[in-house]
C-alpha cells in the first residue's frame, strides 16, 4: 500500500512535524493541501529535503465558491504551484456554492469551470481532479454524479473518497462505475447513526456521519480495500483520518497506517 500523508489532518502543526510524522510512519509521499500559508518552493524543499514525493497538491482557494471576480487567477496560480511542487496531480474539490441554488445548477457550474481548467492545463503535466465531497448540500459526491461530470471533461480524473461517497452511494458498487477514472485514493472512517449524536452531520443519505480514526468507525474500509486490484493498489492512498488534539499524533499514525497495510494480507 503506498501511503500518502494528507497534510490537512495534521494542519496544527508545523511543516517539519507533518513531514517527520509521514517519514516515522514510513509513508511515501505526501498530499500538500493548500501552501499551509507557505510559498510552493519551500513545501518542494521540505518534501524534499524528508525524502518524500509529492504525490498530489490540492487547491484550496474560494474564489469560484463565492463567485469573486478573478477566480479563475486563483486556478491558474494554483496550477503554477503544482508545478513548482512538480505533483503530478492537482485536486480541485467541488464543495457546495455560497449562495447555492440547486445542487443541479452547481455540477451544471462546476463542469463549465472544469472543462475550463482542463483546457488551460494542457501541456502543463499536471493532471487535474475532483472529488466527491461529503456534505448535505454537495453537488457531486454519488458515481452517477461524478460521471456526469467525468464524461462531459474528457481530461479530468477523479480522486476517489470512499468515505465522501458513503454519505450518499455504496462506495464498492460506485468504485465499479469509476475506477478507470481513478487516480487517487481517500479513505476515511465515520461513527454513522439514524440519530442526531454529539459533533455529527446529516448527510445526503439521511443518516447522521461524525468523524472517526481509521478502524474505529462503522465504515467497512478494509472489504472496499479488498475490492481494489492489485495494479490498483499502486495508486497513493491518503488516510483522510483527523487526529485529535488529547492523544498522540505519531502513535495514532502509526496506528492507522498498520491498520491499512493489515488488508494488504488477507
Amino acid at each position: 500500500m503506498k501511503i500518502c500523508m494528507m497534510s490537512f489532518t495534521l494542519m496544527m502543526n508545523t511543516l517539519e512535524e507533518i513531514v517527520s510524522i509521514a517519514t516515522a510512519c514510513n509513508m511515501e509521499a505526501i498530499d500538500w493541501i493548500g501552501l499551509h500559508g507557505c510559498r510552493a518552493e519551500y513545501l518542494k524543499k521540505v518534501s524534499d529535503d524528508a525524502g518524500l514525493y509529492i504525490a498530489s497538491h490540492t487547491m484550496m482557494k474560494d474564489g469560484f465558491l463565492y463567485d469573486k471576480r478573478g477566480y479563475f487567477d486563483e486556478f491558474k496560480s494554483s496550477l503554477d504551484d503544482a508545478r513548482t511542487l512538480n505533483a503530478p496531480i492537482m485536486m480541485i474539490p467541488p464543495f457546495p456554492r455560497v449562495n447555492q441554488t440547486s445542487i443541479e445548477d452547481d455540477r451544471k457550474r462546476y463542469i463549465d469551470y472544469y472543462a475550463r481548467c482542463c483546457e488551460y492545463a494542457k501541456g502543463s503535466g499536471v493532471t487535474l481532479t475532483l472529488e466527491s465531497t461529503g456534505y448535505h448540500n454537495s453537488p457531486i459526491t454519488t458515481a452517477d454524479e461524478c460521471l456526469e461530470v467525468l464524461q462531459q471533461v474528457p481530461d479530468l480524473r477523479l480522486t476517489y473518497d470512499q468515505g465522501n461517497i458513503a454519505t450518499a452511494d455504496d462506495p464498492i458498487e460506485a468504485f465499479k462505475k469509476l475506477r478507470q477514472y481513478v487516480v487517487h485514493f481517500h479513505l476515511k472512517d465515520w461513527k454513522v447513526s439514524d440519530n442526531k449524536t454529539e459533533n455529527c452531520e446529516k448527510k445526503r443519505n439521511g443518516k447522521y456521519f461524525a468523524d472517526a480514526l481509521i478502524g474505529e468507525g462503522d465504515m467497512d474500509i478494509k472489504s472496499f480495500w479488498q475490492s481494489i486490484t492489485p495494479d490498483e493498489r499502486q495508486i497513493y492512498v491518503n488516510p483522510e483520518s483527523f487526529v485529535f488534539t488529547d492523544i498522540d499524533k505519531l502513535e495514532t499514525f502509526k496506528k492507522i497506517c498498520a491498520e491499512m497495510r493489515s488488508w494488504e494480507n488477507i
